[in-house]
């Protein structure tokens, strides 16, 4: 089927086929084509849920920020009309030229780079282009004069044509269009400028925000979700292969054979591990997770788990330094093989692993190496579990237990059964082990309660699980009403808001129910608290009677209620051990009251 129908086309009637056969082809379309088409993906096909992680690295090549910053306090429609001014007959948009657009074009040379020609040229280097899109789709959409809704359609439009004639017929896009007859004609990953560029079509297919809004029409988004349908091919043929399997990618690549391509004198054919993070990220959010491309992922995280350094880090200033802690991946590696390299000015022949051998220009000036692929890392199981989803065959795992210490509590309250909090109830991160979690306001005094109930007066051990996923701790404090049982709690980071960590705290309760308050110390709030145990047999979750606990025993009896005396109860407290008795009531703010027994 090579035809986009309308929505409103009744398919049984206008097709050769029946309405069920027309679904059943459908659902081996790209989600992109069934947004065209107007069709939900769930109801047709089993839903590939791609990890949280993956989804949210896509917004990192969604930002046109440059631009809003560079416009500032100005007319934002005027800025955006200036900018549609300085767009390149092609459609494209040169890179850096957010302080440019604050004026009209008045004339002269519209890019720096000059094609081989010697006219202007359009890039998706560096945001360029794609930024100006979302700009303005932005604009199209708020506007309300109508030469400037006009103008911003007619630009976006040319854009959008820009980025489908410049895509290669093999599928790849390069930096440049039209071409300089240099490095930049080849398709490139470098600096992400092919992966934003995907990221932007799809949008648009998708009707994304603010791509939703009649600024393309359905053939034009029928027509780039082809184009994202070659590069995803160009993507899983030029990712580079080692002894049979498949590794990562160069930042540029042959236009036409796939193969590793150079760029300036200190970037030669490589695998990188820099570039090649963007490429995994949109293909584990693609929603056709084909084998082929389940294939090139898991194959680019075994890679990075292979290349993995260790107690080591790089920054410009300071180059290489043994760091506990620190993770690093090099920015190059032999196509062939996994041995890193750098490189000078010189080109080939300054090729080494000795990096004092680099001039300080470059030792200084390029970015060697970085903690690349950490999170790709830490998110394989969820894509796994996610393919497993997709398959049929996942297995929910067993539930994780209760733990106070190294043993099970005996008894615990779930994070979310409190009795009051300022803050919410929350499912958002994984990892904790009952229906959900207490995340309190980030502010100083937000709060959550919890009731117990404890038989014998006495210290409790508590053991709080908890994740806090800042670098720094965050201090809490316990009380009872007006009584402090904990005045300087401290839950240290865990490292992520999926990672859980249980502390223990003694404090001292007395005979009863009491409500513990925890309360943030910090303007960042608590931790997250994912439950409460304990392991005394003495103490229960909630509000008890302590007559069934088998609690503190009663010293009085009931007296018969004398004749008139319909509102009042009598307790006779007798004597205990030769003294009068008597009776202790405490309030819910925790207060407590003795009554004499004698009258």
């Amino acid at each position: 089927m090579t035809a986009f129908p309308e929505n409103n086309i009744d398919l049984e009637k206008n097709c050769a086929v029946s309405r069920d056969e027309v679904f059943m082809s459908v659902w081996k379309w790209s989600a992109p084509v069934l947004g065209v088409l107007g069709l939900a993906l769930s109801s047709f096909a089993a839903d590939y849920v791609p990890p949280s992680t993956a989804v949210a690295k896509l917004k990192n090549y969604r930002s046109y920020s440059e631009l809003t910053k560079a416009a500032g306090s100005m007319d934002i429609d005027q800025y955006t009309y200036n900018m549609t001014t300085w767009q390149i007959d092609n459609g494209g948009f040169y890179k850096a030229m957010a302080d440019s657009y604050k004026n009209p074009y008045a004339g002269g040379q519209k890019s720096g780079w000059r094609s081989a020609t010697g006219g202007d040229i359009g890039t998706i280097d560096n945001n360029a282009t794609t930024q100006e899109m979302r700009l303005l789709a932005v604009r199209y959409k708020e506007t309300s004069n109508s030469n400037y809704k006009n103008t911003f359609k007619s630009s976006f439009n040319k854009a959008v044509n820009f980025l489908l004639t410049m895509q290669r017929a093999s599928g790849g896009l390069p930096q440049v269009w039209p071409k300089r007859n240099d490095y930049s004609d080849h398709i490139t990953l470098n600096d992400n400028a092919m992966v934003r560029a995907m990221v932007t079509m799809w949008d648009i297919v998708n009707k994304t925000s603010p791509f939703d809004s009649d600024i393309v029409d359905d053939a034009t988004r029928a027509k780039l979700n082809t184009a994202l349908g070659k590069a995803v091919d160009y993507l899983l043929k030029a990712q580079i292969v080692n002894n049979g399997k498949p590794t990562v990618w160069c930042a540029q690549h042959d236009t036409a054979n796939y193969a590793p391509r150079p760029a300036r004198a200190y970037e030669l054919e490589s695998k990188s591990g820099s570039e090649s993070v963007g490429a995994v990220w949109f293909l584990m959010n693609w929603p056709e997770q084909s084998e082929a491309i389940q294939k090139s992922i898991k194959g680019a995280i075994d890679w990075y788990k292979r290349t993995k350094v260790t107690g080591l880090s790089f920054s410009q200033s300071a180059g290489f330094q043994k760091k506990s802690g620190s993770v690093l991946w090099y920015r190059f590696y032999e196509v062939d093989n996994d041995n890193y390299f750098f490189c000078d000015r010189g080109g080939a022949s300054t090729k080494t692993q000795d990096f004092s051998k680099i001039s300080a220009d470059r030792r200084t000036g390029y970015q060697w190496a970085g903690n690349y692929g950490s999170d790709l890392l830490s998110t394989e199981t969820a894509y796994l579990t996610a393919i497993e989803k997709l398959n049929g065959t996942y297995v929910e795992p067993p539930p994780p237990s209760v733990m106070c210490g190294a043993d099970s509590c005996k008894s615990f309250i779930d994070g979310v059964s409190f009795v009051d909090i300022k803050g919410v109830r929350e499912t958002t991160n994984s990892g904790f082990v009952g229906e959900g979690y207490a995340n309190v306001d980030n502010e100083k005094g937000s709060f959550v309660t919890y009731g117990v109930t404890a038989a014998k007066a006495g210290k409790y051990t508590l053991y709080i699980n908890f994740a806090n996923g800042k670098t720094d701790a965050r201090g809490y404090s316990i009380s009872v009403g007006d009584k402090e049982l904990l005045t300087d709690g401290s839950m240290e980071s865990t490292g992520a808001w999926t990672s859980w960590k249980t502390q223990s705290v003694k404090i001292d309760l007395d005979t009863g129910y009491s409500e513990l308050k925890f309360t943030s110390l910090s303007s960042d709030g608590m931790a997250n608290i994912d439950y409460i145990g304990w392991m005394s047999d003495d103490l229960y979750a909630g509000e008890k009677d302590l007559s069934e606990i088998g609690g503190t025993d009663a010293i009085g009896t009931i007296m018969v209620r004398p004749a008139g005396m319909t509102d009042r109860y009598y307790v006779d407290f007798g004597r205990v051990g030769g003294a009068s008795a008597g009776v202790y009531l405490q309030r819910k703010n925790g207060r407590i009251f003795r009554i004499n027994g004698a009258r």
